[in-house]
């Protein structure tokens, strides 16, 4: 009990020490200006190596955030912690020049706790929405034949501070919801560069969204001959958040706040997802997902941008070789690999914006319960055509998995 309420108190204290520079795994993507910017998937963990897939997938030494139904699998008397890091390297591109942007940051820090044969539950702090992106432009003055650059820039993003719960119903299936506080900063800034005729300036909105969100799941499992065969659903209603904006002005020296008109409203989609897995033991599995949402109905008030529902299909494989405890290092490694395709919600001049992605990675067990997920992604999103912007990027994820028992480890 010591033990694990130390580890409670280092999770309290680092959770706190990076909430504030949390970041989702976007760097400058010109599509993320919309909204809330780009919403991330509810893949951590190493559901990052198999695609992104998991709404069928129980947690076990790892916590599966993807369904909140998934917690009441973990082992008996346990607990677990992660953290997880990302690398990431963005190539922006479109028919006249390309940029590349490079970051490293935390991601994500999560906790899962075993009660009951019939209650577990999760807790933390998850990227929930990315914004990131630089526009350069070039304008006149009016009545003048000076020109100017403009440039537009937008940062920050929300997290995701989550309390879930998963309940057993009855053997074989499992329900689950996740409290949730989504919250984060926006700031949004147009800049006019001075030249000899025009001093230039700099029009500065910074909005602090917030809300409280609930998502809901369900898996049921049947077991044959040492298969089990799972079914998973998940769904979040559309929700509106709340939001508080600060727009000031810049001219010649002097920032002047300006009041504006109320704002169009934030909206977060309808969502569905189904999951369906194949398991043999710890020895292998398989799972692909099917994801909806209901973007049809949200307006962004940009006459070049349509909104459409978005689908996401998402496939991903696990396998671990060993056969006995003495195997060789090499046998106890899992090996895993995905992918996952989007119809996303935007459609800019009539032309759809999609994304694609591949994943290889291992998990890579120490100190006999412990895990260590390393993953690496590449991904495409957008196109060329029309004028439009190609991201191409390169993803380093590795997460560490901290599982410990309240009684003994010898049931493991």
């Amino acid at each position: 009990m010591k033990s694990f309420l130390k580890k409670i108190a280092a999770l309290a204290f680092v959770t706190i020490l990076f909430a504030s520079p949390l970041n989702a795994q976007v760097v400058n993507s010109v599509y993320s200006m919309f909204g809330v910017g780009q919403l991330m998937d509810n893949n951590i963990g190493i559901n990052k190596s198999l695609g992104g897939t998991g709404i069928a997938f129980q947690s076990g030494k790892s916590i599966n955030y993807m369904n909140p139904a998934s917690y009441i699998g973990m082992y008996s008397h346990s607990y677990v912690m992660e953290l997880g890091l990302y690398g990431i390297s963005n190539k922006s591109m479109n028919t006249h020049t390309s940029q590349t942007d490079n970051s490293v940051s935390i991601s994500y820090f999560s906790a899962s706790l075993y009660f009951t044969k019939w209650w577990a539950s999760s807790f933390g702090i998850i990227p929930f929405s990315s914004v990131d992106y630089e526009i350069n432009s070039e304008d006149e003055i009016e009545g003048d034949l000076t020109t100017y650059q403009k440039t537009y820039t937008g940062s920050g993003g929300l997290s995701r501070i989550y309390f879930g719960n998963s309940f057993s119903i009855f053997d074989g299936l499992s329900v689950g919801f996740n409290t949730s506080y989504i919250v984060g900063p926006i700031t949004q800034t147009e800049t006019a560069s001075g030249n000899d005729s025009f001093s230039g300036y700099e029009l500065t909105n910074e909005r602090l969204v917030y809300s409280v969100y609930f998502d809901y799941g369900l898996q049921y499992t049947l077991e044959n001959n040492g298969w089990s065969y799972s079914l998973g659903l998940i769904y979040g209603s559309s929700k509106k958040l709340n939001s508080e904006d600060d727009l000031k002005f810049t001219y010649n020296g002097t920032t002047t706040s300006i009041t504006q008109e109320k704002q169009l409203d934030i909206e977060i989609p309808q969502k569905t997802g189904v999951g369906i897995a194949i398991k043999n033991g710890d020895k292998f599995r398989v799972g692909f997902d099917y994801e909806w949402a209901k973007w049809s109905n949200i307006n962004f008030s940009n006459s070049n941008l349509r909104t459409k529902n978005s689908n996401r299909f998402s496939i991903g494989i696990e396998y671990y070789p060993a056969e006995k405890t003495n195997d060789s290092w090499i046998n106890t490694l899992y090996y895993r690999i995905g992918a996952n395709y989007k119809n996303t919600y935007l459609k800019i001049d009539n032309t759809p914006i999609n994304s694609k992605a591949i994943n290889i990675g291992l998990g890579i067990p120490y100190n006999y319960t412990s895990l260590i997920n390393v993953s690496f992604e590449y991904g495409e999103e957008g196109t060329l055509s029309k004028g439009l912007i190609k991201n191409k990027y390169w993803a380093l994820y590795t997460s560490f998995s901290l599982p410990d028992f309240w009684i003994s480890s010898s049931s493991y």
